[in-house]
């Protein structure tokens, strides 16, 4: 395949990972608005977060089996008129049960989507520059949080909340023209089944990169998730600034991204994944003790993005060479677990994150946060660095 029909897909993979990442993420900016409007806590508001989590924790592997039977453009396709629908349902819901149910399966299609744009990239990526081309894909994410996510929080402060799943659904219906009539029908879909699955997690090898995964996305989102609130009642910052705080900590995830591709490149996913952990313990915990200095603070959330989504590359990297080597016949069945362990961490973490703010206060999330992603840079060190 040429560079330049290449790289067209990748970027059309980017703009739905943007779409995938802007409901994801804007949870955090707009949860205050959320559990004013169902008269709820904040901490009950985000169980939006988590049940999207799960979401993409069983569609990931379980929707991925049908799906294979179809091209990478039919799946996407697919993966983006279920996910408009779903944002539809937000829309027009005034009921909380139903608002999670339609997250519930906007996630489910968060996961199908990931899984079949990592395999996508990695097929068509040229020789040599496969983690750059992964981070470049996933790079939809982390703008999301660049522009997305604070847009979609000042839209959502100034008309409402609904308004932000509106803007996703408009957004995610020009990307579906986009693969419509831009993604060649060309790049095949290998079949699986479910038994695959089951094979993928009685491996002991992949059982540790799966760990690895969810420990190292989930931990950020221990406090992430409660951010806008950490921001308001920690630093007292003006609702008016949240979204001007999130941007920076959006461009700090880009670069963070583009840097974990880049150095899993140059040395490995092991050694980069020992690097970014490390990143992590010790930047997580610093956000409580830079509390008292907003200028300090912004410093250490530019930070904390930055560590926080150089481990995207990485990570893929390692489930999928782990697949090649320990599930060779059913490799795409292992990655698409793998791809479910992101938000398996996700959920984890938001979950411990709301229990940590009902129980001790939000205070202690940036700690909680740090002691979530110290075991897994202890596994990590104790991992050979030859796959």
């Amino acid at each position: 395949m040429g560079s330049f029909k290449a790289s067209r897909i990748i970027m059309l993979l980017a703009l739905s990972s943007f779409c995938m990442g802007v409901t994801e993420f804007i949870i955090a900016g707009i949860l205050p608005d959320i559990a004013s409007f169902f008269h709820i806590s904040q901490s009950s508001a985000g169980w939006l977060v988590t049940i999207y989590a799960i979401g993409v924790v069983l569609g990931a592997p379980l929707l991925s089996i049908p799906l294979s039977h179809t091209d990478r453009r039919t799946q996407l396709l697919i993966n983006l008129i279920v996910f408009i629908f779903a944002h539809l349902i937000l829309v027009l819901s005034n009921n909380f049960t139903t608002s999670l149910i339609a997250r519930f399966i906007a996630g489910c299609m968060h996961g199908v989507f990931f899984v079949n744009a990592t395999l996508t990239t990695l097929i068509i990526a040229p020789k040599g520059k496969e983690n750059q081309s992964l981070a470049l894909m996933a790079s939809g994410l982390t703008i999301a949080l660049v522009s997305g996510v604070p847009i979609g929080t000042f839209v959502g402060h100034i008309f409402g909340f609904k308004s932000v799943f509106l803007l996703i659904c408009i957004l995610a219906l020009i990307v579906f023209l986009g693969v419509w009539i831009l993604m060649p029908k060309d790049i095949p879909s290998t079949p699986a089944r479910f038994d695959f699955l089951i094979k993928s997690i009685q491996i002991p090898q992949m059982l540790k990169v799966y760990a690895i995964t969810a420990g190292t996305c989930g931990a950020a989102f221990v406090l992430y998730t409660y951010m806008a609130k950490f921001l308001l009642e920690m630093a007292n910052f003006s609702q008016e600034s949240i979204g001007l705080l999130f941007l920076l900590y959006g461009f700090s995830a880009i670069l963070g991204n583009l840097f974990g591709g880049k150095l899993t490149d140059s040395k490995g996913c092991i050694m980069a994944l020992r690097i970014i952990l490390f990143g992590q313990v010790i930047f997580f915990a610093l956000m409580a003790f830079s509390i008292h200095s907003k200028a300090l603070l912004c410093i250490n959330l530019f930070l904390m993005g930055f560590w926080a989504f150089g481990g995207i590359a990485p990570l893929k990297t390692l489930a999928m060479l782990s697949a090649k080597k320990y599930a060779k016949d059913f490799s795409e069945a292992a990655v698409s677990i793998n791809e479910a362990s992101f938000n398996v961490g996700i959920a984890l973490a938001s979950f411990l994150g709301g229990l940590v703010v009902s129980l001790i206060g939000i205070g202690a999330n940036p700690f909680f946060a740090s002691l979530f992603a110290l075991p897994i840079l202890i596994l990590v060190l104790c991992t050979n660095r030859k796959i």
